[in-house]
């Protein structure tokens, strides 16, 4: 009997575009999950194939993580080449606004490729983003090249905004706030002279032991990821060995527990003390500002890293949630015109800057990254204008 067209014994076909669906199935699970929670069973199930036809497309998950951040990144090799500041804005916000998902990966993802593919990444970005510049000096032709690369780097973070998850304010909202910050930022006088300034010492640490391993800690998690990060890790790097190291903490939960108790207590003191010194509202966020952003290199991680501990999380954006609200009822009262909304959303873009920035090492290293950054982060939120 001949065999009808219908016939289930006929081979399927793989769809054509059965790659693609598999990368956009990961790059998605990636971004709302953290790498490290999503095996390549989730992957295959997501897209409705088994395991082992998902292996036949990618032999692990590192390949398919390297094939993920290619695809959405290749566009690093297309400078920008515009001529004015103002065209350079709205060709960068093109080319992003339709694909929220870049800040996630690059904020958390990218730690997770291989050591040669994660620089040579970097150095692309870096090249990529020296193709700012010309705009840039379009608008700013006073700015020196220190400067000048201190404001890409920011122009880029700001740019980021537009699809960072974490702003959770619709885009009618976003866009306008970003496109504001982007044109302050680009008219912010900076406080340090722009000669290359030499890098901070390396810190002095305290004598309690226990205090050496939360310092070491919060390093490891920001630089690693909390899942990527081992006791043995934080012990090495706090000159503490096995035994010691547990005497002061149960396990790697404990310590995650215990930073975000240190570190949710700096952030209350820098408030109090803003608040308690300052004759205006304005030299009382100014002050916020500053004592914010030496502790944000341990902390601002916590807040986005998707691999920390559910529990633990929820009460770190708990606490983050309420110290937010002081900058945001501080900018009303510099600002009374400015909406709530409008505030957070503001507050939430200037807290990324300064994360961002602090994740540019050749920049925050130096002796006068704080000052400048403390100047980007008060254009962003004093001179910014929603449209």
């Amino acid at each position: 009997m001949p065999t009808s067209p219908e016939s289930n014994d006929r081979p399927r076909r793989r769809p054509r575009d059965r790659k693609e669906q598999i990368l956009l199935a990961a790059r998605d699970l990636f971004v709302a999950r953290g790498y490290p929670n999503v095996s390549m069973a989730l992957i295959a199930e997501q897209v409705g194939i088994t395991a082992s036809a998902l292996y036949r497309h990618f032999g692990n998950k590192t390949v398919l993580l390297e094939e993920v951040i290619a695809d959405n990144f290749g566009w690093l090799d297309e400078p920008v080449a515009c001529t004015t500041y103002d065209e350079m804005v709205e060709h960068v916000i093109t080319r992003i606004v339709d694909r929220p998902y870049l800040s996630d990966l690059w904020a958390h993802e990218i730690r997770y490729l291989p050591e040669g593919r994660r620089h040579d990444l970097r150095r692309r970005m870096r090249v990529w983003n020296q193709s700012l510049v010309p705009a840039l000096r379009e608008r700013r032709p006073d700015l020196g090249a220190v400067h000048g690369e201190l404001l890409t780097w920011a122009i880029q973070s700001l740019m980021s905004c537009v699809g960072r998850q974490a702003i959770g304010s619709p885009m009618s909202v976003k866009l306008p706030l970003v496109r504001a910050a982007l044109h302050a930022v680009a008219t912010v006088d900076l406080v340090s002279g722009d000669t290359p300034a030499g890098r901070r010492t390396d810190r002095m640490v305290p004598v309690s032991t226990r205090e050496r391993l939360l310092i070491s800690a919060a390093a490891q998690f920001g630089e690693r990821g909390y899942h990527d990060t081992s006791m043995a890790q934080i012990g090495a790097a706090a000159d503490v060995s096995g035994p010691s190291l547990y005497s002061y903490f149960e396990d790697k939960i404990d310590v995650l527990r215990a930073v975000l108790e240190r570190g949710t207590h700096a952030l209350w003191i820098g408030v109090d003390d803003a608040l308690a010194s300052s004759g205006t509202v304005v030299e009382a966020l100014r002050r916020l500002v500053r004592s914010y952003i030496p502790l944000s290199r341990t902390w601002a991680w916590i807040i986005e890293d998707p691999s920390v501990e559910d529990g633990l999380a929820a009460a770190a954006k708990a606490a983050q949630r309420e110290y937010v609200t002081e900058w945001v009822t501080l900018l009303q009262q510099a600002s009374p015109r400015t909406g709530v909304r409008e505030a957070r959303v503001r507050v939430q873009i200037a807290l990324f800057v300064i994360a961002d920035l602090h994740r540019v090492p050749h920049l925050s290293r130096s002796v006068s990254f704080q000052g400048d950054l403390a100047e980007i982060v008060l254009a962003v939120l004093l001179d910014a204008r929603s449209e």
